[in-house]
């Protein structure tokens, strides 16, 4: 492009103004025309246990495989703050079948049957396998150490060694080391913000790093960026889960499964730090404010030992009732065996006591909050979904646990169905060539002019999710947070906001929480983790998977 004379001498202001804006807007063409396009058989989109282990996967049969994530792959997500549970059949008292039985009995009967029955099938080899990278589990008298987890009907949960808070990096972490020791090509700090799709084929992405875009063609991609938990006001996900894989596969015309089904971790203490269930089989028990064990109102029959939709339900509803503890109840261990506390939850009683409470002493207030979405891309039996070339696994994906997920099935979800991602794109990228897809046009409909700070748009999202589409529901509160959420949808490109970061951010949540309302609307019933106070009792009518397709539409799939 060529300038005139007039550059470099002296202007008036005004003209020196025009010249200005015309070199931004030139510059801002150049960028679009010079965007750096980058080529890969196999393309993985997120870097937590799920994305690293299709990686690993991928690589054993594609030439070029390359990680795309918004965080350092091993040392972010929400991967790296987990407790380290893992479940599968390890003992004679177990079997595939029984873990199968009781995955498709906690899902409220509606969990993919090949999809529960995959995850039985394998969970016991996906989790044996990390020794291999170093990855310690508890042990006594040369075994394995299992707990027993709420909803599961035998003790099949083991533990990373050495537990305690965030003890499950030690998977990521190894992952990552080995991926790191591979010829795996990584786009760190970069997020997907759209893909591409060439006669219904997907076959590129457009990512951003908060200063350019880059263009990444792609035989195949894996989305494992994780859950939505930071869609909700209170959770224990950390910043950045928004559901962008959600998003980015709806919107390349890919439908979503389950989305009404949110789970919600009944007992958070501090800021995130989850009270696992364990201590509820050692003894632990739950009071509200007037010193009453009211769990037996809500499951008499498990008590505290209920899966987490109803004991999350218990303390709201507890709270609401107003026999509440700061927005929850308290954990009190007068009943566990002070030799089993000392010794077993030893971490536990040293983390608390630095944090002001003595658990042999004191009760301890916990609350519920969004943990954990077990509705995601609708995928087969082979990670693929309703787009070609588009895979999804992890958190990511729905159907795997239906309306509630056990306790210890979400990190041998992410090693099982990683696995099958990365070898299912692979046998895909090994049968197609690339094709290139025009981004320019997508970048050109995105907003110009920034400067107004847009955080209260995104955090009036989240207040909206806990109120009107959280632990508990009703018709006309789902309404009017679809009425708000159109609203959003409609004025995005005008709605103020300091910088494309937001303004993805506040799309993708927008349109999730968009896609959760929507089932929650449609299933007039409760069921697991969705809960509805004009529909309290659990419909067979209802024994079906809500799909939802382009355009919000819904579709049911018998269970």
């Amino acid at each position: 492009m060529r300038f005139g004379p007039d550059i470099g001498r002296k202007m008036p202001v005004d003209k020196v103004e025009v010249i200005i804006k015309f070199l931004f807007e030139a510059a801002k063409t150049l960028h679009v025309m010079k965007m750096r396009i980058i080529f890969t058989d196999v393309l993985i989109v997120g870097g937590g246990i799920a994305g690293l282990r299709a990686a690993l996967s991928a690589r054993r049969k594609a030439d070029n495989v390359m990680m795309v994530s918004k965080g350092v792959p091993g040392k972010s997500g929400c991967s790296l703050i987990s407790e380290g549970i893992l479940n599968g059949p390890f003992s004679r008292e177990d079997s595939p079948d029984l873990y199968y039985n009781d995955i498709i009995k906690g899902s409220g009967g509606v969990a993919d049957p090949l999809l529960a029955r995959t995850l039985a099938d394998n969970a016991r080899d996906a989790v044996l396998s990390l020794r291999d990278i170093g990855v310690n589990f508890l042990e006594r008298d040369g075994g394995l150490v299992l707990d027993l987890s709420g909803g599961n009907s035998v003790a099949r949960t083991v533990k990373i060694d050495p537990p305690g808070p965030g003890c499950g990096k030690a998977i990521p972490t190894a992952l990552a080391s080995v991926v790191g020791k591979s010829d795996i090509d990584m786009a760190i700090g970069y997020g997907v913000v759209k893909i591409l799709k060439d006669e219904g084929r997907a076959v590129s992405a457009v990512a951003h790093n908060g200063d350019e875009f880059i263009q990444i063609n792609f035989k195949a991609v894996v989305l494992a960026t994780g859950g939505g938990g930071k869609l909700y006001r209170s959770t224990t996900n950390p910043k950045g889960i928004v559901g962008d894989g959600y998003f980015l596969a709806h919107d390349a015309g890919a439908p979503l499964v389950d989305m009404e089904y949110v789970q919600f971790f009944p007992t958070v203490a501090l800021s995130s730090y989850l009270v696992l269930p364990f201590i509820f089989t050692d003894g632990a028990i739950l009071l509200n404010s007037k010193g009453e064990r009211f769990i037996g109102r809500y499951d008499p029959e498990l008590m505290e030992m209920t899966t987490r939709d109803k004991m999350s339900q218990a303390i709201f509803s507890e709270d609401a009732d107003g026999r509440g503890v700061e927005g929850g109840a308290l954990m009190s261990c007068r009943d566990v065996p002070p030799s089993v506390l000392e010794e077993k939850y030893k971490a536990e009683l040293d983390f608390f006591k630095k944090k002001g409470t003595d658990l042999r002493k004191e009760s301890l207030p916990v609350r519920p909050a969004c943990h954990f979405l077990m509705g995601g891309v609708k995928i087969n039996n082979d990670c693929s979904t309703g787009v070609e070339g588009l895979y999804a696994c992890g958190e990511c994906a729905g159907g795997v646990h239906g309306a509630n997920r056990l306790a210890g099935n979400a990190l041998v979800e992410t090693l099982v169905f990683g696995d099958i991602a990365g070898e299912s794109a692979a046998e895909f990228a090994r049968g197609h060539d690339h094709v290139e897809a025009e981004a320019n046009d997508f970048i050109e409909s995105l907003p110009k002019e920034f400067g107004t700070d847009g955080e209260d748009i995104i955090e009036s999202l989240r207040e909206l999710a806990w109120n009107r589409l959280g632990i508990v529901r009703d018709g006309d509160g789902i309404k009017g947070s679809i009425e708000e959420l159109d609203d959003i949808l409609k004025r995005l490109n005008s709605l103020p906001f300091s910088d494309l970061e937001q303004y993805f951010q506040t799309r993708n949540m927008a349109h999730v929480l968009r896609c959760i309302a929507t089932s929650a609307l449609a299933r007039e019933e409760s069921r697991g983790a969705h809960f509805r106070r004009d529909f309290p009792m659990t419909d067979p009518r209802w024994k079906a998977a809500i799909s939802i397709k382009e355009e919000f539409k819904t579709t049911l799939e018998p269970r």
